[in-house]
């Protein structure tokens, strides 16, 4: 079974966590708030978090007040196990919501085009590209990512034809 790390965050405020949430990236799915769950790494994952503490500590050089902490640990099989509801549940709500995001924008491919919506189906292309990824590290299998699927195409069929 793969490797996976959890990391819990403190940060005080809404600025650290977006700062944390860039730096982290695409290395993990943050299944709450201040919770992610990796499949990179604890050394890489601990490298990320250094960067967002060198960051920190240059922007409170210039006044900037907040506080960070965080814990990485390493999942064993039977914890993941444990995890591993929230990492569906997490994919589930994800996949709603692009579905409602992909029908919302396959009606307006539809009544017209444009640059605003060629930009928006490019970023909804790459949110999917990741959407998929993700299930495939944490190999999740459900009927809303088929949806999700079947929307993408027909999205992407719809885009090539208007545009």
């Amino acid at each position: 079974m793969r490797q996976y790390v959890l990391i819990l965050v403190y940060a005080g405020n809404d600025e650290i966590q977006e700062l944390v949430i860039r730096r982290v990236g695409n290395a993990g799915l943050w299944i709450l708030p201040n919770v992610a769950i990796s499949w990179h790494t604890k050394q890489e994952m601990e490298r990320r978090m250094l960067s967002v503490k060198e960051e920190l500590i240059s922007i409170m050089e210039r006044g900037f007040e907040g506080e960070f902490a965080y814990a990485i640990i390493e999942l064993n099989d039977e914890q993941f196990r444990a995890m591993r509801s929230l990492v569906v549940r997490k994919l589930e709500s994800d996949c709603q919501g692009m579905i409602t995001w992909g029908e919302s924008l396959l009606r307006r491919i539809r009544s017209r085009g444009g640059e605003r919506i060629k930009r928006e189906y490019e970023r909804f292309e790459r949110k999917y590209r990741e959407l998929v990824t993700i299930h495939e590290v944490f190999d999740v299998r459900s009927e809303l990512l088929n949806k999700v699927m079947d929307l993408a195409r027909e999205l992407r069929a719809e885009y090539e034809r208007k545009l």
